[in-house]
């Protein structure tokens, strides 16, 4: 094995070493724990800075989201519409959003499963093909048995499994800044934007770092993302800054052509990043990534407590 590790790690040529490129991925779409009234919104901000920065995104659905009392809801049905008409690709995220770890095999893929019933005519009717998956909370197996038996259905149904290097708790900052602004604290709105920029520059940073010693290069990441309040008023100048710090944006095609992509993964029930599991299938102990602040995390909690 260390030598497939040895051609991966060369493969790339030298003149691409500071090649900085990252995939914009978004989940739970159609919109997550946004208020009645605020999906359009959301959705039209979402769309209208990735269409300025030229990204080529991809969403991720969840299609419980699109009924409301056990029907079919088309306004929310029409938002799936709105992100292909502006150039993006949609993937399939589960119907319900359950956890891999703690959910039955079969009823796992009947999730899968139901949660392509509207998605894949939508696509299949602008001629395009539904063709990544994203598994909830990351985990895509706690076992090696249960992560290629996973792996089986996934291929047997069309699916290319959507990694994630970029990983962060952003739904923590999102949860707290959904709260304040129904609340209309506008103040603490702008904190809680403030603190999740910085947040999210050191956990990029983190990564970069840990990908680097791992690969002795610059990789393509793959970002996670949610379709919130929060991206909808904050991605402008995340995109920005990703700018500023020398990247350029691509699809997930071009981020999972890189070799590194097929390193062997270490299993684990908890929703790590692609390059922690590499790292883990190295016999590496890595560092925890960067947390949230105290002050954030205290105010999620509170929220989140009955």
């Amino acid at each position: 094995m260390r030598w497939i590790f040895l051609v991966l790690l060369a493969a790339p040529c030298m003149a691409l070493a500071q090649n900085k490129r990252v995939c914009i991925t978004i989940d739970d779409l159609p919109c997550a724990n946004c208020a009645e009234g605020t999906w359009q919104q959301v959705t039209t901000d979402l769309l209208r800075t990735l269409t300025e920065h030229q990204v080529p995104a991809i969403g991720f659905v969840n299609e419980n989201k699109l009924f409301v009392h056990d029907h079919l809801d088309s306004n929310r049905y029409r938002l799936l519409e709105q992100w292909l008409d502006a150039g993006m690709e949609l993937g399939n995220h589960t119907y319900s959003h359950p956890g891999a770890t703690a959910t039955d095999l079969r009823t796992y893929t009947a999730d899968i499963v139901r949660g392509e019933a509207h998605l894949r005519p939508l696509i299949a009717g602008r001629q395009g093909t539904l063709r990544y998956f994203r598994h909830p909370f990351l985990q895509a197996g706690a076992t090696v048995g249960r992560r290629d038996t996973l792996n089986g259905v996934l291929d047997s149904l069309g699916y290319t499994i959507a990694p994630v290097t970029f990983d962060n708790d952003e739904y923590i900052h999102a949860f707290c800044y959904e709260h304040a602004r129904r609340r209309g604290q506008d103040s603490l709105m702008s904190a809680i934007a403030e603190e999740y920029l910085n947040y999210m520059a050191r956990v990029v940073h983190f990564h970069e770092e840990q990908a680097q010693a791992l690969m002795g290069r610059e990789i393509p990441h793959i970002l996670l993302l949610h379709a919130n309040a929060l991206n909808a008023s904050e991605l402008d100048r995340l995109l920005r800054w990703f700018v500023q710090e020398g990247y350029t944006f691509i699809s997930l095609d071009e981020a999972l052509n890189d070799p590194v992509y097929t390193l062997p993964e270490a299993t684990t029930r908890y929703g790590f990043s692609w390059i922690r599991r590499w790292q883990l299938a190295q016999g590496q102990e890595p560092p925890w990534p960067p947390e949230v602040d105290p002050v954030t995390l205290a105010t999620y909690n509170a929220l989140r407590t009955p």
